[in-house]
């Protein structure tokens, strides 16, 4: 009977272990803020408002996304009409530790969003891809990238599309 009890713990560790080594999100959007005012840690303007707002109109198909930002005004006010879509919690990652963000990005399952910069969106798809992608420029606010988990990956190998919105 101890026999069959200890296996049993120990199939459902081996289990729950597994399935943590196995878990990595589908599918990454990554995304810089929208447009923004002047000065020291900007707001969005009127512009960077619509956009973010329109951004809701990429993920309606989901139940649920996973969303992450800097802590910037920008990046929040950003990511701000995604998280009263979906009700869900906004994860704010230290936009100087990218390494941290793509380790735990890759323990989430689902559909991830990730608002960062101009500088920092492509770093973090170079670092989940291992692939070369565009630079941003300072003045671009539509381009964005989608990674998607390879087939048969161990769910930490990405492939990097480069896109432009449309509105």
């Amino acid at each position: 009977m101890n026999n069959k009890i200890i296996l049993a713990i120990t199939f459902l560790v081996m289990s729950f272990n597994c399935s943590l080594v196995f878990a990595a999100p589908d599918e990454i959007y990554l995304f810089r803020h929208s447009e923004k005012l002047t000065g020291k840690n900007p707001a969005l303007s009127e512009v960077g408002k619509a956009r973010a707002n329109n951004l809701v109109t990429f993920f309606k198909e989901y139940q649920n996304i996973h969303i992450f930002s800097s802590n910037y005004k920008r990046t929040l006010q950003t990511a701000a009409p995604l998280q009263a879509h979906f009700n869900t919690k906004l994860n704010v990652y230290n936009a100087g530790e990218l390494g941290d963000l793509k380790n735990e990005l890759l323990k989430l399952k689902g559909v991830v969003v990730v608002i960062g910069h101009s500088n920092t969106t492509p770093q973090l798809a170079e670092l989940l891809s291992n692939e070369k992608v565009p630079a941003m420029s300072e003045t671009q606010f539509t381009q964005y990238f989608i990674l998607h988990n390879k087939p048969r990956s161990n769910g930490t190998d990405y492939d990097v599309t480069h896109h432009t919105m449309s509105f």
